[in-house]
Formats: C-alpha cells, structure tokens, sequence
C-alpha cells in the first residue's frame, strides 16, 4: 500500500513538472526592435546622394533633409537589433551627435515646428507588431523672425582696418594662403570686426531700405554690393580686405572657404571659458578660428536699425566670402532670400553645439547686410593676382 502511495505522488510530481514545461514551452517569444516615424509640414528628400562631395551646398532648404536623412541611415542599422540598455544608449548617441548639426531653417515658417522624429521601441510576438514606446523626439523648428528690441543706432564695436603688427600669412596646403587673424583683429584670438558683404569702407551699418513684408524679402539700397550685385568681389573695389590690407589680400572665394572648410580638421579649443577652433591643414600647420558671432537682424520698414549683437559670441563664428550664392530667381537657388528675389553670399559657420565639423555642415547662404567676421587670404607667390 505504502509503494501504491508513493509511486501515485511520484507520477502527479511527473505530470505537473510536464504540464509546467508545456506551458513555458507555448508562451508566445517577445522581442523588441526599433523604427522611426517622421512627420513633415514640409517636403523631405531623403537620398544617400543628397549632397556633392566638392561643390557649393548647403542652404537654408536642405537642412532639414539632410539631417533626417543621415538619422534615417542610422536607424537602419538598429532596426532588427533586440532591446538592451546598451543598444537604446548607442542609437539615441548617434541621433543626438546628427540632431546637433541641425541649424533652424525656412525663415518663411516663422519658428514653427516644420518636422519632427521619433525613435520607438516596439515589441513584437512571433512576428507581430504589439506596441511602441516612444524612447525620443526631436523637433526641427523654423528660424524664428526676431522683431528688433533695441532703439537708436547700433554701437559698432571699435577696431581698427590697418594690418595687425601680429600678421602673418599661413601655408595651410592649401590653394591659397589664410591669414592668422581677422580682418580688424590686434592677435589671432581676437574677434575683429563684423562686416556687410561689399562695403569696402568696413563702416556701413545702415539697413535702410532692407526689411522684410508680407513675408516676402524687399531690397531697396545700393549699400551692400546693391540690388543686382556682381558674382564675386574678391580682390575688386567692393572688397573691404583689399582696400584696407592692399595686393595680394583679399576676401576668400566661396571655393576657397569650402577648401578651408573641407579639407582641413577643425578641432574645439578652450581656455578659461574662451572656445575658438584650431584649422590644421593637410600640411599639419594651422590657425586660430575665433567664435565671434554675428551681427545682423531684419528692421521694421522705415527703420535705419539693422544691426544688433554681437549674437552667439563663443558659441559660433560666422565668416563671410566674397562669392554670391547663385542668380535670384532660377531653379537652382537655395535658402530663404535668395527663393524671394534677394541675392546673397555664401558664408561658413563653425558652430561649437554641432560637434565634429566638415565643409557640408558649415557652408550655407545669408543676407547681404548682416554684418559678419572676414578671415583674409594671401595669394601665394607666382599665382595670378585679383582684379
């Protein structure tokens, strides 16, 4: 009777570690993956070949694009990974590293959110889609249209245009040589002065028929290179660096800049709370870049105000070329004005937020009267002078 007892306990323990397995072994297998969602008020064009590798790009228009782009192609790369702390953490780094390249654009939108993206986390049971957690959303906003706050005529800082007894000329390995300073610098770690494109006295600030209405762009001055400006100014009667440093100084061309930008490595410096780049060319030589900013905003009709800052000083330096964007009006324009019938200037920013730089994420187009920092170039003995 006692071995009946224990051989009955025996086979229920048997049937119950059994019918156990059994449902372990029938619960549905989950596992996590990630997707990203994008919604748009504006048209992307999301391509691997969005922009060319040696040519003038950038503007205003694209940025958007190509930022989402490049988060879209590192998303690719998670997509079937399984959820761990360490693979949220590496795929959120990366999209954060690419969202801080991204500067506002569409100035005609006003500081709206044009676009925004969300990483998710989604669960799936044998293959099919149950739920997502939203693990980060970023936000692409417009440029915001700043009305001025300040009243009178703006301070100008105090510089002087004569050459600094600190300047030198630096072979970068580069197509032309880059001073070591700024135009209206003492030292290469000073800002200098702020420019308008095409005013060769360095003392225009006027913004005098410059203003924005019914959100469209209107240029009524001949300040500033005027309403029909030449292609390139570098080195003619237009150009500020040459009239004031003499042959052989000039305002570097948008190729050049692209050069500067493109070719060399940009590396963040700081010291005592004061940041500035170091450009080391492809010869291993290098210069200073300043963070100084940028001087500009949009007046009221009527209104001569047209300049406030300096804006972003240590935080970015804006950099004017002697180049025109492209002809106002053709298929081929990019950014805000030059879509509404203003010409600009291409320009380069070296912004501290956007982490490593290169020539793509710096160039981009701005108003002609926004006053600016102007690094000189040097043409290299036996090369053809400017007119």
């Amino acid at each position: 009777m006692e071995t009946c007892k224990r051989l009955f306990w025996l086979v229920a323990v048997m049937i119950v570690i059994g019918t156990s397995c059994g449902d372990k072994n029938d619960e549905p297998s989950a596992v996590y993956n990630y997707y990203m969602l994008i919604q748009s008020e504006v048209t992307l064009e999301l391509s691997d070949n969005a922009e060319e590798e040696g040519s003038l790009v950038g503007g205003q228009v694209s940025v958007i694009s190509r930022t989402v782009s490049k988060m879209k192609s590192v998303m690719a790369q998670y997509e079937s990974d399984q959820s761990t702390t360490g693979v949220e953490s590496a795929l959120l780094t990366a999209c954060d590293s690419i969202y801080r390249e991204y500067s506002s654009a569409y100035v005609q939108y006003s500081g709206q959110t044009l676009c925004y993206v969300q990483i998710v986390r989604r669960k799936m049971v044998n293959g099919e889609s149950k739920e997502g957690t939203t693990l980060k959303t970023y936000y692409f906003r417009a440029l915001k249209d700043v009305e001025p706050s300040g009243s009178g005529d703006p301070t100008p800082p105090e510089f002087s245009l004569n050459k600094p007894e600190a300047l030198e000329a630096i072979d970068l390995g580069l197509s032309v040589m880059w001073a070591n300073c700024n135009l209206g610098a003492k030292s290469p770690e000073d800002y200098g002065g702020y420019f308008g494109w095409g005013d060769p006295t360095g003392e225009l600030w006027d913004g005098t028929g410059i203003y924005k209405q019914a959100g469209a762009f209107v240029w009524n001055t001949n300040n500033y290179g005027g309403m029909n400006p030449p292609t390139e100014i570098g080195g003619t009667s237009l150009d500020v660096v040459t009239a004031h440093w003499g042959a052989g100084w000039r305002t570097p061309s948008g190729n050049e800049a692209y050069e500067l930008c493109s070719k060399c490595e940009w590396k963040l410096r700081s010291q005592d709370g004061r940041n500035w780049y170091e450009v080391i060319g492809p010869n291993g030589n290098s210069i200073i870049i300043p963070l100084a900013g940028i001087y500009g905003i949009l007046p009221r009709k009527g209104s001569s105000l047209l300049m406030e800052g300096p804006l972003h000083t240590n935080f970015s330096g804006w950099y004017w070329t002697s180049t025109i964007c492209d002809t106002p009006g053709t298929s081929q324009t990019r950014g805000y004005a030059v879509k509404q019938g203003v010409a600009t200037a291409w320009m380069f920013v070296c912004d501290s937020s956007r982490g490593d730089l290169t020539g793509l994420n710096m160039f981009n187009e701005h108003l002609r009267a926004f006053h600016m920092s102007i690094r000189p170039i040097y043409i290299k003995s036996g090369d053809i002078q400017p007119n």
